[in-house]
């Protein structure tokens, strides 16, 4: 470290995180186990760290952040170093406490803060090659040295253009001295984005080398200008080997409106436009020149895709879109059993090339398109606590251009391991009992489980899928298929991806039906593995697809089909926004109002179903009654529930669904007035309300807080006096329902949802207005400026258990205003 201070340019200003600094000054802090304590005193001296929230005393360091062995852990963290002349300070004192000597009068507490560190270093060879890069490196090698492999190198992402050439320049070389070939390179510089990289291709014994002495001298990962080194990032979708037959006559269905706008964008392989399921209503670009290498008859993950978002289950549904069509831009190349992305490209450039033809310059593809549903998961990238570049670039472009990205929450291929069970005893147990078992083992396995990037993005709605069809399978399982749930019952796919997402944010956002998985329980020494059947079509949502070349049909299942879904749920309500009586009926609303809109409203239509309530009982058994890490626990699984896409389009029976947009600054507040129905007012009645927010926040990712703004909605009322009084149980007597503050404000969706709160009966006049205020303010420590303007969209439900004598959405409707202050 000393001799990394002593280099060029001393007057340099230190930033938050290493991702846009220069590297020699990049501060590496790990801690020592427990780190209870840590934050608050890095917080006594002004650091600020790479963790959201105050660690509590009964905090647990994320299974993201540590080994599989807890107690050797080392969590690795950053922190504020403002100057050049706090970094000296801090290598002189460094020095000091490691020779033993007694603290400085007045500092004691670095001298606390240094008693929980294991070490502190510049950025180096560890910091570049993660744990997670090394596991999937080490599954791509192969046994012959000489063979080829493709890396990935990310240079420094400064802001100094001249540095990230020399940089780029000076690993060009390197890998030339090594023997190796630059296959691509790419370089995005936009403001608040900035992307530099090169695709690599080495022999598998070079890198093993590498691998097993990553800090060689004059090694790759020794070079400066790199701040990571990865696997080649490999787009991918879901694997599909089923060989159906036609299912469906064709010729029956209803066509499209050529002539109507295309509302969204569709990134994955090619589908095929002209089969009958989709005939006029999805466009294909060939941005990429990429169709002509997608044979026909493998086009079946995107032919999936538009078939589901343009007409849903075609049994159950079938329904064309209204007012809408899709516009598909390839960005894989179909094989014979999945669509993967070229090989030969950086697939981060493969994305932002797309968007910017779909959405920007004087002739966008798509200017009326607001949604881009990505379907696509990135080989071997779970989520592990760094946020990759591709879902660094959707958050970017979903907060700059105002686009919704609807995306998959992705697929675990591996079985599920229950240990110390035999096939036997699990199909013998009761359903019930399968399940606990079922989620011991997910819980004890759920960092081989997590997201698979993209889906860790903060701006994006991540979609995790439910074990359920929309049609019903004609015939009863078949021998070895084990049920691990009652019949109706909805529970997350044993597939599914699992949560938190970055900065442990509510990930899933929902959960989508994605047709039935099948199981089978089959025996592994001592051991049991669950195994997600994939060749079947006794279940599964029915889709358009190509059998032997043939346009036809097919049962298909997974997070692709429920993103999917969920996309097609975005758009109609979009399209009933429009329609008469709709809110926003005879308007014109834009790209941005649009996607923030249909994000809260999809939020906001998300209920927790009955099976994930028993399991937050479960977990409050388990957790010795800890709400807070009892319902974290379950949104690793059901996010906000299960969406139901009908409160999307319509107001519950009983109730009244209200939709506002506006916009905020840092530290400002908009208010709007909900009208309480007078049919309330003395009735001892079930009710329910849910409050939703949603926005694109600005990120940066120089800062440890990576999202910038934070959304809150507050109820209030004034006294006689006219003095402000906060109202915990907003006006209703109401208390908090599925999730608490704590855990919804870490996103960009924030929503509140509650319920009746004891016996107390509402009494109010008949011109009663709830004021909701919805406030602005940094959720970075700093980052926000004042100048930013932030849009958001706000949805509030209002319910009733039972029926009245009056129409409680009637009521509202009729009286309804919206006020804002500045």
């Amino acid at each position: 470290m000393e001799e990394a201070f002593r280099g060029e340019n001393p007057d340099f200003l230190l930033r938050q995180d290493p991702a846009g600094i220069a590297p020699e000054r990049a501060l590496v802090f790990e801690t020592i186990l427990p780190i209870q304590n840590f934050q608050r005193a890095a917080a006594a001296i002004g650091f600020e760290l790479l963790i959201e929230d105050r660690l509590d005393d009964d905090y647990e360091i994320p299974e993201e952040l540590v080994d599989e062995n807890v107690a050797n852990a080392q969590p690795t963290l950053y922190a504020t170093m403002p100057t050049d002349a706090d970094l000296r300070n801090l290598v002189s004192m460094w020095n000091a406490y490691q020779a033993g000597e007694k603290a400085p009068r007045g500092r004691a507490p670095w001298w606390n803060l240094f008693g929980m560190l294991a070490e502190i270093r510049t950025w180096g060879p560890k910091d570049r090659l993660t744990p997670e890069a090394q596991a999937e490196l080490i599954q791509r090698l192969s046994d012959d040295d000489e063979a080829l492999i493709r890396l990935e190198l990310e240079i420094w992402p400064t802001a100094n253009a001249d540095q990230r050439v020399r940089w780029q320049r000076e690993t060009r070389a390197k890998i030339e001295a090594f023997g190796g070939t630059v296959i691509d390179a790419g370089s995005i510089s936009e403001t608040g984005f900035i992307y530099e990289a090169v695709l690599v291709e080495m022999s598998c014994g070079q890198v093993r080398d590498m691998l097993q002495n990553p800090f060689a001298p004059g090694g790759l990962a020794s070079l400066e200008g790199l701040q990571f080194i990865l696997p080649q990032t490999i787009g991918q979708s879901l694997p599909d080997v089923s060989d159906g037959e036609p299912q469906l006559p064709f010729g029956e269905f209803t066509p499209f409106d050529d002539e109507a706008p295309i509302r969204a964008v569709l990134l994955d392989g090619t589908p095929i436009a002209g089969h009958p399921a989709l005939d006029g209503g999805v466009v294909i670009e060939d941005v990429h020149d990429l169709v002509p290498l997608s044979q026909v008859a493998h086009r079946r993950h995107a032919t999936s895709m538009a078939s589901l978002m343009l007409r849903g289950d075609l049994i159950a549904d079938g329904a064309p879109l209204e007012d809408a069509r899709i516009l598909s831009i390839p960005v894989l190349v179909d094989q014979a059993r999945d669509a993967v992305s070229p090989d030969d490209r950086l697939f981060v450039d493969i994305v932002h090339v797309a968007l910017a033809r779909a959405f920007l310059g004087e002739e966008p593809l798509a200017p009326d398109a607001y949604l881009v549903n990505f379907s696509i998961g990135i080989k071997g990238a779970h989520f592990a606590g760094r946020v990759s570049s591709l879902a660094r670039l959707l958050d970017w472009w979903a907060d700059h251009h105002g686009i919704l990205f609807n995306v998959s929450a992705g697929n675990v291929a591996q079985d599920l391991v229950i240990p110390n069970m035999g096939a036997t005893a699990f199909e013998d147990a009761a359903t019930e009992e399968r399940q606990q078992h079922i989620e011991a083992a997910q819980r004890n396995n759920r960092h081989l489980r997590t997201l698979m990037a993209p889906a860790e993005a903060m701006n994006v709605i991540t979609v995790g899928a439910s074990s359920q069809d929309a049609v019903a399978p004609a015939a009863g399982p078949p021998a070895g298929v084990v049920p691990v749930a009652q019949d109706g019952e909805l529970l997350p796919a044993l597939s599914s991806a699992i949560g938190l997402g970055a900065f442990r944010s509510i990930k899933p956002d929902f959960l989508m039906h994605a047709g039935e998985h099948e199981v089978r329980a089959m025996a592994a020494g001592d051991h049991l593995r669950l195994r997600v059947m994939d060749q079947t079509q006794r279940t599964g949502l029915n889709v358009a697809t190509v059998q032997r070349g043939n346009p036809s049909t097919y049962r298909t299942r997974g997070t692709s089909c429920a993103n999917a879904l969920a996309s097609r749920a975005s758009l109609q309500a979009a399209t009933a926004l429009y329609e008469e009586e709709g809110p926003f009926e005879g308007l014109d609303l834009n790209r941005r109002d649009h996607a923030l809109i249909t994000k809260a409203l999809s939020v906001n239509a998300a209920r927790w179903p009955e099976t994930a309530i028993a399991r937050y009982g479960r977990e409050m058994v388990r957790l010795n009654g800890n709400h807070s890490q009892a319902r974290e626990e379950v949104c690793r699984y059901f996010g906000h529930g299960a969406l139901h896409d009908e409160l999307m389009r319509e107001a519950p029976e009983l109730g009244a669904t209200m939709v506002g947009v506006g916009t905020l600054r840092k530290d400002k507040a908009a208010i709007f007035d909900v009208p309480m129905p007078p049919s309330l007012a003395g009735e001892r009645i079930g009710r329910t309300m849910i409050v939703t927010i949603a926005w694109f926040s600005p990120v940066l990712a120089t800062r440890a807080r990576y999202r910038l703004a934070l959304l809150e909605a507050v109820a209030h009322s004034h006294d006689l006096l006219g003095d402000l009084i906060e109202d915990d149980g907003w006006g209703l007597d109401m208390r908090v329902g599925d999730l608490n503050k704590n855990i919804i404000k870490r996103g960009t969706v924030w929503s509140h949802r509650m319920v009746n709160g004891g016996p107390v009966v509402p009494n109010y006049g008949g011109d009663k207005v709830l004021p909701i205020r919805v406030q602005c303010r940094d959720g970075s420590g700093g980052g926000l400026s004042p100048d930013e303007d932030i849009r958001f969209a706000l949805a509030v439900t209002l319910e009733v258990e039972a029926e009245t004598a009056f129409d409680v959405h009637a009521e509202i409707r009729d009286r309804l205003r919206v006020g804002v202050m500045g």
